[in-house]
């Protein structure tokens, strides 16, 4: 099927076989005196499907190498744009290009323009380009207000696309909060000790782990139960007790993330979760809905600054690990009123 090449689009003009072009596969804009405009991502593809030749204005063959040059000169992205439209085209999806923040409108197989809504909106990013949970979270905002999903189409560099779905989680537990008498520990570095006699915390909070007739508790939960006066923690070799202030001073020398991980532990015990230590999965935490005896952690969450980068590399690694034990994988972005939970799922388009 000829097509012209006319600046940085190609016009199939005869009409039957620009309709077919348009009927079998939504491809181009069809023209008022019949035909269609492809633009040229669509047009690559259709020579890579031996569906179309293209011509310059003598009638010359162009090699798919010189459209692709000219792709480039428009979008120098076009290198990683292009594997990941093939690669939902290949899968049988319609994609047509999208406004900012996202490249492409992704139509249901079967569907296109004029028949069916968009299923996804999709951006694509290499391997080697930057995480911004910033730029990640804007993005999604915009395209959940016009209420699709939002898909990331992350082309590595041996030209495979993983596909990751992104959207932001409110969190709400089944644990009642403590609202019991105030109770006294001991600190022993990291941990704070406390008589087996209190054991509502460890059989109905689930704060902490039962260890020779005491219940061991994190300096994070130390500092939630001190916070909201439940608990006194007395000062190693002395007969005074920690202010909030002092213990998380004290927390602080140990972990200088401590902040960070407290605001986000504090704000999942508000809203009735049971945040745990992650460490085996390689976040801050793992967090239950409800009995940790009786429930499994359905997320493994990692506290982040509102302006955290990383490498999509670490994404790929956490999104696995995560994957690969049943659990969903969570960046808590702390922003200046409450955190924003934001779940980052790997899918098959």
């Amino acid at each position: 099927m000829p097509g012209k090449l006319d600046g940085h689009v190609v016009m199939v003009e005869d009409e039957k076989k620009g309709n077919r072009l348009y009927n079998k596969g939504y491809f181009g804009k069809p023209l008022s005196g019949g035909g269609v405009e492809l633009n040229l991502l669509e047009a690559i593809y259709l020579i890579e499907a031996q569906r179309l030749e293209v011509v310059d204005s003598e009638g010359d063959d162009l090699p798919k190498e010189v459209l692709m040059e000219k792709a480039v000169e428009i979008d120098d992205r076009f290198d990683v744009i292009y594997p990941v439209y093939r690669d939902m085209r290949l899968r049988g999806y319609v994609l047509k290009k999208a406004s900012d923040p996202a490249d492409f409108r992704v139509f249901p197989r079967g569907g296109g323009p004029g028949k069916t809504p968009t299923r996804y909106w999709l951006k694509a990013n290499l391997e080697t380009d930057t995480f911004s949970i910033k730029k990640i979270e804007e993005m999604y905002n915009v395209i959940n207000k016009l209420k699709k999903t939002m898909i990331v189409g992350l082309l590595d560099l041996e030209g495979d696309v993983t596909y990751y779905k992104m959207s932001t989680l409110v969190v709400n537990g089944k644990v009642e909060k403590y609202d019991g008498k105030k109770i006294e520990g001991n600190l022993h570095g990291y941990k704070c000790i406390i008589d087996e006699s209190n054991s509502i915390l460890y059989d109905e909070q689930f704060f902490g782990n039962i260890i020779d007739n005491n219940i061991e508790i994190s300096l994070l939960e130390s500092l939630y139960l001190v916070e909201h006066g439940y608990l006194d923690v007395k000062k190693e070799s002395e007969e005074e007790y920690f202010s909030f202030e002092e213990l998380k001073g004290y927390g602080s020398e140990k972990d200088d993330n401590l902040d960070l991980k407290y605001n986000i532990y504090s704000h999942l015990r508000n809203n009735e979760m049971v945040p745990k230590t992650g460490f085996k999965y390689g976040t801050a935490f793992r967090c239950y809905k409800g009995d940790p005896e009786h429930h499994h952690a359905e997320f493994i969450i990692e506290p982040v600054p509102k302006d955290f980068t990383t490498s999509w590399y670490n994404i790929s690694k956490s999104v696995r690990v995560a994957h690969s034990v049943k659990k969903t994988f969570i960046y808590a972005r702390q922003k200046n009123d409450e955190p924003v939970y934001f779940r980052i799922k790997r899918v098959t388009p």
